[in-house]
């Protein structure tokens, strides 16, 4: 995966995610690929080589075919923020099947050096929404999520919508993307609207209904300023942005707002992720630690809140350089009170699905919890 635009230079160096492993470096690594005629030198170790669409990793002196084959030569590696150029030294002196131990070890010394990870105060609210909508206004991330709109829903999207929004009703996709449920909606018979905090995520979303001959209303929208009337949609759809919303009480607000829109018997299809149990010496348990003893010592305004933290990868192919906002739930109990505290009676119907009534038809939250956890990686 291509993370860098690439410019007209002989000396330009792009950088390459890896989806998959590539011996011996590992998926998700970052490979700095600089072109052939400015990198080969005597610390050149390896060049990427395509061959029937395939790309392969060889030694630089052993690349199958001919020239034209040869995509770039192996610079350097990147993971986790930490980096080894791999054509200076001491670098290139080390065998390669070492590489991955010499970046773990790197990692590791990082670590140490910000022990406080996430930091005990991450911002003011509206420059984390900011970021929020720059991460996903990259035409990277706007790629990845248009390519992922192909007109159809997940099996769990389309149950629940089809069990809990009458046929024909009116749906509010808040957190829209590039318009992948929107879409499908829209072509299950429903009347749709997407809202999306990034202006690139609508525009493919608009182009993306265009293409499968669908009408969709999209417009550029955070879901913190909704301010429709009651009873315009009889159902909205919210796969995961909440997470986006910094603050408690402004995460509150907003499912107050969204509820506010919907008719007396509507009803919120929210998805949440809980975050991996963490270590006992886990460095966000360690800042989550502080911040709620800062917060009960009255220093509430200079700590963010406990779970708040960023995500590096919102996507496959992400560039984890560039972090937005998240705030991790540990556990069901976590978004279960802040639903109450917005007036919503939920309930979690499937593994971090909850089916949310202003009207009380689902009053008990299920005690049987189930979770669905964040890989690792994706919660740095």
């Amino acid at each position: 995966m291509l993370l860098d635009e690439p410019e007209p230079s002989a000396a330009t160096v792009v950088r390459v995610k890896l989806l998959a492993p590539l011996p011996p470096f590992r998926e998700a690594d970052i490979l700095c690929v600089r072109p052939l005629s400015s990198a080969m030198s005597a610390g050149t170790r390896f060049v990427l080589a395509r061959r029937d669409g395939d790309v392969t990793l060889c030694p630089s002196g052993h690349a199958p075919g001919p020239p034209s084959e040869i995509v770039g030569a192996v610079a350097g590696v990147e993971r986790a923020r930490c980096q080894m150029p791999l054509d200076r030294a001491p670098w290139c002196y080390l065998p390669p099947r070492l590489w991955p131990r010499a970046l773990d070890a790197l990692e590791i010394l990082r670590r140490f050096g910000h022990p406080l990870t996430p930091p005990l105060f991450q911002g003011a609210g509206a420059a984390l929404l900011a970021g929020v909508r720059d991460k996903y206004d990259t035409a990277l991330e706007t790629r990845q999520y248009a390519a992922l709109a192909t007109g159809e829903a997940d099996e769990v999207e389309r149950a629940l919508v089809t069990e809990h929004v009458p046929s024909g009703g009116r749906i509010l996709d808040i957190g829209c993307g590039a318009g992948r449920e929107a879409v499908a909606f829209a072509r299950l018979g429903y009347r749709v609207v997407g809202i999306d905090i990034a202006p690139g995520m609508v525009d493919a979303a608009r182009r993306r209904a265009e293409a499968l001959g669908t009408s969709v209303e999209f417009r550029v929208q955070s879901a913190t300023e909704l301010d429709e009337t009651a009873g315009s949609y009889d159902a909205a759809f919210c796969g995961g942005s909440l997470h986006h919303i910094p603050g408690r009480a402004l995460r509150i607000e907003t499912l107050r707002r969204i509820a506010g829109t919907l008719v007396p018997a509507g009803v919120l299809i929210l998805l949440v992720v809980y975050r991996e149990r963490r270590g006992v010496l886990s460095r966000s348990r360690l800042v989550d630690f502080v911040r709620t003893l800062a917060r009960a010592l009255g220093a509430g305004a200079v700590v963010a809140e406990p779970g708040d933290g960023y995500m590096a990868e919102v996507s496959e192919g992400s560039d984890p350089r560039r972090a937005c906002f998240f705030h991790h739930y540990d556990a069901p109990p976590d978004i279960a009170r802040e639903l109450e505290a917005a007036g919503l009676a939920a309930r979690e119907v499937r593994p971090g699905w909850w089916v949310c009534r202003r009207d009380g038809a689902h009053a008990n939250v299920s005690p049987a919890f189930t979770t669905r956890r964040i890989p690792r990686e994706a919660a740095r």
